[in-house]
């Protein structure tokens, strides 16, 4: 015999005429909770941040950028809760998150080129190497996780920009990076086009 709300599976014990409800366990802290916590530490601690670097009138170049790294661990926090199901999608928008924020620290710090020339293109070949073993270890279907590599590849292009403008003098890693992406998507459409192509439907519901 089930339990009607919980369809847990209900025992007899002994004294009792019927049978006992059994008992479900309570979180120690739900999803909602744990996110408010992590909301008011990030204003908490912006609020700290942002007064003081008033106070010192902007002595202190590091503020910034804790401030940011901040906002950057509570975004990291929320997108792994609600993509926890789909460990690909954490990743890639933990990888765009990085780009982001390494680029903004080289840009606040001077601008070596060190983020354009090094990091970008590095991030992103371990970004596809992560995305296969991963695929491979979870055993998904190609067109399951086809569209990400599409994705990666566009990332993969905006660094001409950088190229183009001038912001990276060093731009071997990043033709790299881009030859890479765009030898894997090349192979992905002349021999598995079907499975791009029901990506593309299910996503598009077309």
């Amino acid at each position: 015999m089930c339990c009607p709300l919980c369809q847990g599976k209900l025992k007899e014990t002994e004294g009792d005429v019927g049978v006992s409800f059994p008992i479900i366990k309570k979180k120690p802290i739900s999803n909602i909770t744990f996110l408010k916590v992590c909301t008011f530490i990030l204003v908490a601690s912006e609020i700290v941040f942002m007064a003081l670097n008033i106070m010192t009138h902007g002595e202190h170049s590091f503020i910034g950028p804790v401030m940011l790294g901040l906002l950057v661990a509570w975004i990291t926090v929320i997108t792994t809760m609600y993509m926890r199901n789909n460990i690909i999608k954490v990743i890639t928008w933990e990888v765009v998150v990085a780009i982001v924020v390494d680029i903004y620290i080289d840009l606040h710090t001077g601008f070596h080129g060190w983020s354009v020339e090094w990091m970008v293109p590095s991030t992103l070949v371990a970004l596809a190497i992560a995305t296969i073993i991963i695929a491979a270890a979870l055993k998904l279907r190609l067109d399951e996780y086809i569209l990400y590599i599409v994705f990666d590849l566009a990332m993969a292009l905006l660094q001409i920009i950088f190229i183009k403008n001038g912001m990276n003098q060093f731009p071997w890693p990043a033709a790299v990076s881009i030859v890479a992406y765009l030898i894997l998507v090349s192979a992905m459409v002349i021999f598995r086009f079907r499975d791009l192509r029901n990506a593309s439907e299910k996503m598009f519901n077309m």
